[in-house]
């Protein structure tokens, strides 16, 4: 995309003159969907100064801000950068299709949320590569950035330079396990965990900076720092696989870097819209070392790293009250092996008793959970419950070294169901290697057994999702092959088995999905032209199921036309009974062979990957080498560590959770504001931010009872979303009797700036409720002409004036069903005055009566009334509801 590029002077600095933040205001608002999203005031945001860091970063997401904003690394990466003295790190997001139209539009760069400066302004873009199919997304946003998408066209000026562009690096899973398929589009690849790794980046290029050195010179320099791998310094060796480095001095293989987790730095911010993950998220364990033989994570992310009990209960209890959520989450890849979740679940418990809080948990080993566990799950309520037996047979969970029996897994059935489960979350893999038909009818037998041999309990409901195994790198089913039409008979073999059977739920993972994965996931340099014409045909937010039937033509097409149908295919040493056919030397000998991610170690020796599939034929089941003996996989050592294992404390004595308190004692009006930024928060958003300030604020509010215990918290009429307010009234209920002054003075520091309490005042808590008291809405309003003639501001009098003097005002529209509608509104028009007449515009006065059911009148409709009175097209702007009136309470005369 060309955007509108300022004309920096010569030797200015191009980042604070020739970038200097975008129109805000015109970009974003009540036009664009949740422009929310957008605004960058969440909690925990601070004032940034952008012309005294040395060095600036923006940790770019290829995903909507509702998926970036809770992805706990983009959290604990930002606030840590933050934290480095002379740096500065800010957020930019993959605009949903109305703003990216926008931008293009109106020739704008994509920006970062809280500058809002254009992303050409900073010295570092990191995006987060944790999906095989999010490349497109990437250049989706280089292209909205106006920056060119390949390394190789970015020219080699300093990066203090007014024409530099800012370094272009990715980081997360997918770009470790096998960055090359997307290498082109870099310069510099993150290798591993980013929390030690990344602040040492950012000094490097803070000296080369000083030092003026070119961007080649700088890639150099930073080809040095462990953990960091620049692709345009390796080039593919004679037999055109291996990579190796064009300069002696660099290292021939690059090692991943590894952290201790940081579980302190989770709380750093608090969104204001709904997010995926919408609570705090802690992290108790990193790594897994349970072996199974299909899972990347579990091999990418060794040794495991327990967390000690006292920082996790530290970190939960300071972030609930510092953030305001009510449910937090544990995380870790599987956490039940960290052995101390029992005792710090249940110390949480209890501390957070009368919190009116609930903990989640991530999937976990359905043979770990037990009476303690099920306890400490849920809290103000049940959580969802959630297993992962993988496969519907003990033969094929030996093979893929699962670790589980079916008495395992009824067992923990059983005790969720003691503890009043009903439904459970089930996750099984179809085509894992050595699959018969016998194991995948195994999953809806499975199924069946769980229902029967709990029927003593109760009736049991399942959710089962059945996705379909793709090999990944580095890991012993990395040369395995799949089919997609092998995935589409055996899906059929399930729907049929399952359509015989009640009390189940199923969902199927696309195979087309599937195979796209696998196809990018195990390729090399040469797909980078695939992946470009896959997002110029429309290649997409691939994660996302409505558009798949585009992304699945726009990737195909691509691979077709680049005439690499099959290209990758001799890696594969083909289908199970074809592996099984080979001897062990020749197994040797092929896996012997070279791979396009050979030069990324993380630890692991290739070698006993080979021989950890020659257990799998064997159907040998490896220990987990946390808590049994070591399986030299190669990777604990001085570079990478040594598992490290938390030994489990004793469990407290459980406490009874404590209801919250729902006394009404005390009930204060209040009268407030929402300006600026606020206005593009929509009424659902405002109420969330509203409980999570109230959370912080400690204030003695009354929850209401049921099944999710809310503050009685009532805001009088709903705002449309972009209109500011400045006296809005909202109730609130106390326990106990509260000082107005005193509940203003500790709420409003909870709220973010454009939010402001104006006044309170204690009314009796048997008044009726603030919808019955609303008599009428003030309005002010800009009405400007953009397509039509002109009218004088004598015409604008005259159509005000024919609207005022009308019997009947109706107004046709749809019910939330789609039904058409019909409701004349003349009731509601009390008055509408002319205040300023301006160019082709008008500022606008109307008060307009509530009825009873809350129905009134609105700009828009006084906007499409003018426009059909004065013959032209009208445009609404600067909405604001000054005022809204509460009717005088009458109180009873006594005789």
């Amino acid at each position: 995309m060309t955007v509108a590029t300022p004309s920096p002077s010569a030797g200015s600095d191009h980042v604070s003159e020739a970038w200097p933040p975008v129109p805000f205001e015109s970009l974003v608002n009540e036009g664009i969907n949740r422009p929310a999203r957008y605004i960058g005031h969440e909690l925990g945001v601070e004032r940034r100064d952008w012309l005294a860091a040395r060095v600036r970063w923006a940790l770019t997401y290829p995903e909507i801000y509702e998926v970036g904003s809770s992805n706990l690394g983009h959290i604990i990466l930002y606030s840590i950068l933050n934290a480095v003295p002379g740096q500065l790190c800010d957020r930019a997001y993959l605009p949903a299709a109305d703003l990216a139209a926008r931008l293009r539009e109106l020739k704008q760069p994509l920006f970062a949320v809280e500058s809002r400066r254009p992303l050409p302004a900073f010295d570092i873009l990191g995006f987060s590569l944790s999906y095989e199919l999010g490349a497109t997304n990437i250049l989706e946003m280089l292209d909205l950035a106006g920056i060119p998408l390949r390394a190789a066209d970015r020219g080699d000026w300093p990066l203090n330079a007014p024409e530099a562009t800012p370094l272009i690096f990715a980081g997360g899973p997918t770009a470790t396990s096998n960055p090359e398929p997307y290498s082109p589009f870099f310069d510099f690849i993150a290798l591993g965990d980013g929390e030690e790794l990344l602040p040492e980046i950012g000094l490097v290029v803070a000296e080369a900076k000083d030092a003026g050195l070119t961007r080649s010179a700088l890639l150099r320099d930073l080809a040095q720092v462990p953990g960091v791998y620049v692709p345009s310094l390796y080039a593919p060796a004679t037999d055109g696989v291996t990579l190796e480095p064009i300069h002696p001095e660099l290292p021939r293989r690059l090692l991943r870097r590894v952290a201790t987790p940081m579980p302190h730095y989770a709380m750093g911010l608090v969104p204001h819209v709904e997010t995926v993950h919408d609570r705090l998220t802690v992290e108790i364990r990193r790594g897994c070392t349970r072996g199974c033989r299909f899972c990347q994570p579990g091999m990418l992310t060794r040794p495991a790293r327990d967390v000690e009990p006292e920082a996790v209960i530290e970190a939960v209890e300071t972030g609930m009250k510092t953030t305001g959520y009510s449910d937090f989450s544990l995380l870790s890849l599987s956490c039940s092996d960290y052995l101390a979740l029992p005792a710090v679940g249940v110390e949480l418990r209890n501390r957070l008793a009368d919190r009116n809080v609930t903990l989640q948990l991530p999937s976990q080993r359905v043979d770990r959970f037990d009476q303690n566990i099920a306890h400490i799950l849920g809290g103000g309520r049940q959580a969802g419950l959630t297993f992962a037996p993988e496969a519907g047979t003990q033969r094929l969970r030996d093979i893929v070294n699962k670790g589980l029996t079916d008495d395992d897994l009824l067992n923990g059935i059983r005790t969720a169901m003691e503890n009043g489960y009903r439904k459970v979350k089930l996750y099984f893999m179809i085509g894992l290697p050595g699959e018969t038909d016998a194991d995948v009818l195994g999953i809806a037998d499975t199924c069946v057994m769980l229902q029967q041999r709990c029927r003593d309990l109760g009736r049991l409901n399942l959710n089962i999702t059945i996705s379909n195994f793709t090999p990944k790198p580095h890991t012993p089913f990395q040369w395995h092959s799949v089919s997609t039409a092998e995935f589409q008979r055996r899906q059929q073999l399930l729907r049929d088995a399952f359509r015989q059977l009640r009390g189940l739920k199923v969902n199927f993972t696309d195979v087309r999905l599937s195979a796209m994965e696998d196809f990018v996931g195990r390729s090399d340099r040469r797909l980078a032209p695939v992946i470009e014409a896959a997002w110029r045909a429309g290649a997409g937010m691939d994660a996302w199921f409505e558009s798949l039937d585009r992304t699945y033509e726009a990737w195909t097409g691509a691979i077709a036309a680049a005439g690499l149908e099959g290209r990758y295919r001799e890696m594969e040493v083909g289908s199970w009974s074809a592996v099984t056919a080979l001897s062990r030397d020749d197994l040797e000998a092929f896996c012997r062979q070279p791979l396009p991610w050979d030069h990324i170690d993380t630890g692991i020796d290739k070698a006993w990957l080979a021989e950890d599939l020659q257990r799998a034929l064997a159907a040998a089941v490896v220990p987990d080498c946390s808590f049994e003996g070591c399986s030299s996989c190669g990777v604990c050592g001085p570079d990478l560590g040594h598992n490290v294992v938390v030994p489990p404390p004793p469990v407290p004595t459980q406490q009874p959770s404590v209801p919250p308190p729902s006394a009404r004692v005390c009930r204060l009006r209040f009268r407030f504001s929402k300006t600026g930024a606020m206005a593009l928060l929509s009424h659902l958003d405002v109420v969330r931010m509203l409980e999570r300030a109230l959370r912080r604020s400690g204030l003695p509010v009354s929850y209401t009872g049921g099944f999710h215990p809310l503050p009685r918290l009532q805001l009088a009429l709903a705002l449309p979303l972009g209109v500011e307010a400045h006296g809005e009234w909202m109730d609130l209920e106390f326990l106990e009797s509260v000082d107005p002054e005193a509940v203003l003075a500790a709420w409003q520091p909870t709220l973010p700036e454009g939010f402001r309490l104006l006044s309170a005042e204690e009314v009796p808590v048997s008044e009726p409720s603030l919808s019955q008291r609303l008599e009428a809405a003030e309005w002010r309003f800009w009405l400007k002409v953009v397509e039509g003639e002109r009218p004088e501001p004598s015409h604008w009098q005259d159509a005000i004036a024919a609207l005022m003097a009308r019997t009947e005002l109706l107004w046709h529209d749809t019910d939330k069903k789609g039904r058409p509608r019909e409701r004349d509104c003349r009731p509601c028009l009390q008055d509408l005055q002319l205040s300023q007449a301006h160019g082709d515009g008008v500022r606008l006065n109307l008060s307009a009566a509530i009825d009873p059911q809350g129905r009134s009148l609105k700009p828009a409709q006084i906007q499409s009334w003018l426009g059909d009175a004065l013959g032209c097209s009208l445009q609404l702007l600067h909405v604001e509801r000054v005022a809204l009136r509460l009717q005088d309470v009458i109180k009873p005369v006594l005789n």
